[in-house]
């Protein structure tokens, strides 16, 4: 599968890794899953780290713009960060496009550096729970 998505830190930070050449259906399919994650959590605020550094054919940046308008964000999303991504395209249209759907986004290079920014900005965040089983790709 092109994607997964499971709790980095349960009911506080979602993790998504994509690989290979994602569909349009399998942008849509993940950000459904990623809103019934965060209708199942109690916590304010819902953070998501999008890996995509194993992408190999990525899905034009307006046509990934279009797929988010259309399923939309949960009014619980906290930060989108995104790792590991290494198209300076991609990075300008996930800037352009955080504006446009009124998301707080950043691009990290790495896991770590997400980390440390969640760190800073959410102390409410309960490190002690990390599963980083889910993100060893990233590491």
């Amino acid at each position: 599968m092109p994607y997964s998505l499971d709790w980095f830190i349960p009911n506080q930070v979602i993790y998504c890794h994509f690989a290979d050449a994602p569909t349009e259906e399998e942008i849509r399919l993940s950000i459904r899953t990623i809103i019934q994650m965060m209708d199942s959590s109690d916590s304010p605020y819902i953070h998501v780290i999008t890996d995509t550094g194993d992408i190999t054919k990525p899905l034009p940046p307006k046509k990934t713009l279009e797929i988010s308008k259309e399923e939309g964000t949960h009014e619980r999303t906290g930060w989108n960060l995104i790792i590991r991504e290494r198209s300076a395209l991609v990075k300008m249209g996930v800037a352009f496009g955080s504006i446009l759907i009124k998301s707080q986004m950043r691009s990290f290079k790495t896991l770590e550096d997400a980390e440390a920014f969640l760190k800073s900005v959410d102390g409410l965040l309960n490190w002690d729970q990390v599963n980083s089983s889910v993100a060893e790709r990233s590491r």
